[in-house]
């Protein structure tokens, strides 16, 4: 197919990368694949998604690791067994769905790895977003409703499991803009302007009309 290409969407907490996503999905007239990924690997379990969605970019403790128990992947309870993927089953499960969903057609897909697990797929355009930190601690204060300090917080924390996420299972440098077609700031380009940015460069790249 002439016009089968992805968009991968690489961003940091706080920088409206979903946003971006939903807008280029607009734009573009093709899906975009955000917490499908998610549904689609806890339905594979038959788990809750809020049993995988705090699993998600981060890789969980030493100990955490430690009780799993076995290729099966069991973590032991109070009153029970409880299973537990662990890092690599459950990045392995979401590139498996991130694969098939990019062979049906174009789509737009927000993190997850989807930068290297869709690396070799022909026609690719990859995406970093990012802003401005005193933009990030009011989107994350307001988001979750927390506090000035407890955003910080939560913001380096997250850039942490993030960093770390990539280095275990991507292997790519996450903050190296080399990585990306394109990196936007979000706080200087806005959305709009970052949409129309990202369409310029895949129509130059891909030549896609």
């Amino acid at each position: 197919m002439e016009n089968h290409y992805i968009i991968t969407i690489s961003h940091m907490i706080g920088c409206s990368g979903a946003e971006v996503g939903h807008k280029l999905s607009q734009a573009l007239s093709i899906p975009f694949v955000d917490r499908q990924i998610l549904k689609q690997v806890a339905g594979y379990l038959n788990l809750p998604e809020s049993d995988l969605q705090e699993r998600e970019e981060k890789l969980v403790s030493f100990w955490e690791q430690f009780f799993i128990a076995g290729p099966v992947g069991t973590l032991t309870v109070t009153g029970g067994e409880k299973y537990m993927l662990s890092d690599r089953e459950l990045f392995e499960l979401e590139s498996k769905f991130i694969k098939e969903i990019a062979q049906k057609g174009p789509a737009i897909f927000l993190g997850r790895g989807s930068i290297y697990v869709l690396r070799d797929f022909p026609k690719r355009f990859s995406i970093f977003v990012y802003a401005e930190m005193e933009d990030r601690i009011k989107r994350v204060s307001e988001l979750y409703k927390i506090s000035r300090e407890e955003a910080i917080k939560m913001i380096n924390q997250n850039d942490r499991d993030r960093e770390n996420y990539m280095k275990t299972f991507i292997k790519i440098p996450w903050l190296d803009l080399r990585t990306y077609d394109l990196c936007v700031n979000i706080s200087t380009v806005g959305f709009d302007n970052a949409v129309k940015c990202v369409i310029d460069g895949i129509n130059h790249k891909l030549k896609i009309k």
